[in-house]
């Protein structure tokens, strides 16, 4: 018997970063994680990568895109029945709903009803798999809005909260009530360096003031190579008060993604 080999995928707007690891080193602290091959998605190497993955086991981090969030009510049926039906209540919602993807959590569920929150991406970013789709085994699709909140969910202590936090030229806003995300946002750090992390911040928190006033904390990650500390420190939301939280660099997030998840 074969045993597939994996590759670690990171999913940015422009590249595709490819690292095929073993699972055992990094679960025994014997395997440090650099790139070995990056694909441009303009570039005429787009053959090469369905070619590298192919008969690969995934494990796909997407970036730099916003979630978009619906909750919505449906009535008791059959898990199997659940996908077809939110699928079509997203018909409502995006015109081209086959170029969307999306996951659901059920929230809570009575006699005759279920709340589900649905998390969907739209965007082209998953587009240079849709050929290997049939060729290869896709073991995790991570959203690195949930890998950060999931690291991070000993160390933060309250059930409402906003966190910031920064990735691969990529500023995150996140709104957290009873610890589920309900809002977000996925800011390039050249449109923050155009304004001020401020102005950013409080446009975010306006659109999505009704979650947002009810938040208890703001928590910041991986900020200390941005420049922002001064305006951090003059950034004032409903006084809240804030928490900067250990850094956590690129390899100890994809050592975290492979082995949790």
């Amino acid at each position: 018997m074969k045993f597939r080999k994996n590759i670690f995928l990171e999913i940015t707007q422009q590249k595709i970063s490819s690292i095929e690891f073993s699972k055992y080193l990094i679960f025994n602290k014997l395997y440090n994680i650099s790139n070995k091959n990056t694909y441009y998605k303009d570039d005429s190497n787009a053959k090469k990568f369905q070619i590298d993955i192919k008969n690969k086991n995934l494990y796909v981090l997407v970036e730099g895109e916003t979630v978009y969030i619906r909750l919505v009510t449906l009535p008791i049926v059959r898990k199997y029945l659940i996908n077809d039906m939110i699928k079509n209540e997203l018909r409502y919602y995006y015109k081209d709903i086959d170029k969307i993807s999306f996951n659901y959590k059920l929230i809570k569920e009575d006699k005759t009803n279920m709340e589900i929150l649905v998390f969907c991406l739209k965007g082209n970013n998953l587009d240079m798999l849709e050929d290997s789709i049939n060729n290869v085994t896709f073991k995790k699709v991570n959203l690195i809005q949930f890998c950060f909140k999931n690291f991070y969910a000993n160390k933060i202590h309250v059930k409402n909260y906003i966190m910031v936090f920064y990735y691969n030229s990529n500023l995150y806003y996140l709104i957290c009530n009873n610890n589920e995300i309900v809002a977000n946002n996925s800011v390039n750090l050249k449109d923050v360096a155009l304004s001020k992390f401020s102005k950013s911040m409080n446009e975010f928190l306006e659109q999505y003031n009704d979650y947002a006033k009810s938040c208890e904390k703001i928590y910041y990650s991986n900020i200390s190579q941005l420049d922002i500390e001064s305006d951090i420190k003059k950034f004032e939301y409903l006084q809240l008060p804030h928490q900067t939280l250990d850094e956590l660099k690129r390899e100890e997030l994809l050592k975290y993604i492979i082995l949790k998840g």
